[in-house]
């Protein structure tokens, strides 16, 4: 089975920079992007498996978000702004799956080091105010991204409105300000963590179905709903820091550890050995960082013009 994995990344790359015509969008340039390509990511990739997760795949991502934009306003737009502009819009699901994929898979990979950094006190305690403790978290956090059943991502959020509530009954549960600070998310395929692109709840795949097929009544939001004006799922934050998250699409583990659960989990397992937690705690945007008000770029954002 790995041989046949080998043979097949061997072939004709999705993306080669040195033929694709420069575009708009490219491939951004990670921090530690010269360390994973020599040597891996920890035990998270190996060489072959980064350029396969991050400079084939994201390369592929770019070249087709630059195809489908070309012409088109949106090509100098920036990634985040394409995905969050079009995440209600069933006519354009393709291009919103592109986008949306681009960010996610970004976002992921700018959350690794060669070298990571140990959780702060501060974050520490943060995280535990959530999940009782660090162990309770982690195991938490692994076991929802073991038990995806297919791709997505496993995120962590944090709900910058929440008191730190903790309990299970209140008299207001409807208030984020009761909420956990720190919440697990699960995302299916490409669809996006970021609150203003949370999708409504679909029974069919809109890449396959046609405009004239879309009752204007879809939805409880977005332009195809009873509830065009909408902005924000109901039941969702109007904001959120997404300060964490773990690939779970099939190539990032099968080329190294070939196909089963027990290839996914020692991913896991290593990909958490493997997070600059200096980088999760500049996303979380809390006090001890000014409010969001960060000094460096925040991961996934403004990289991609």
């Amino acid at each position: 089975m790995k041989h046949g994995v080998d043979k097949a990344c061997s072939r004709k790359p999705l993306y080669n920079p040195k033929t694709t015509r420069r575009r708009l969008h490219n491939i951004p340039q990670l921090v530690y992007n010269e360390a994973f390509t020599n040597n891996g990511v920890g035990k998270v990739f190996s060489p072959a498996a980064f350029n396969v997760a991050w400079h084939q795949y994201q390369g592929h991502l770019v070249k087709r978000l630059n195809e489908m934009t070309a012409g088109h306003p949106s090509s100098n737009k920036e990634t985040k702004e394409i995905l969050l502009a079009n995440a209600r819009n069933p006519n354009q699901a393709a291009l919103f799956n592109h986008a949306s994929m681009a960010w996610n898979n970004h976002h992921f990979f700018t959350t690794l080091s060669p070298s990571p950094t140990p959780m702060t006190d501060h974050l520490i305690t943060r995280l535990s105010g959530s999940f009782s403790s660090i162990e309770s978290f982690r195991a938490q956090l692994l076991a929802t991204a073991q038990s995806m059943f297919g791709p997505g991502f496993v995120w962590l959020i944090r709900n910058p409105a929440s008191r730190g509530y903790r309990g299970s009954a209140s008299s207001d549960q409807g208030n984020p300000a009761n909420d956990p600070e720190f919440t697990i998310l699960c995302t299916y395929i490409a669809g996006s963590p970021l609150p203003g692109a949370h999708p409504r709840v679909q029974s069919v795949d809109m890449n396959t179905e046609n405009s004239q097929s879309v009752m204007n009544s879809a939805g409880a939001i977005g332009p195809y709903s009873g509830n065009a004006e909408s902005t924000i799922s109901p039941g969702r934050i109007a904001r959120a820091e997404i300060c964490l998250g773990v690939n779970t699409w099939e190539h990032c583990w099968m080329h190294d550890r070939g196909v089963g659960s027990e290839g996914k989990r020692a991913y896991l397992d290593a990909w958490w050995d493997s997070i600059d937690w200096e980088t999760v705690e500049r996303n979380a945007a809390m006090d001890s960082y000014g409010g969001g008000r960060n000094r460096l770029p925040r991961a996934g954002e403004g990289l991609y013009r």
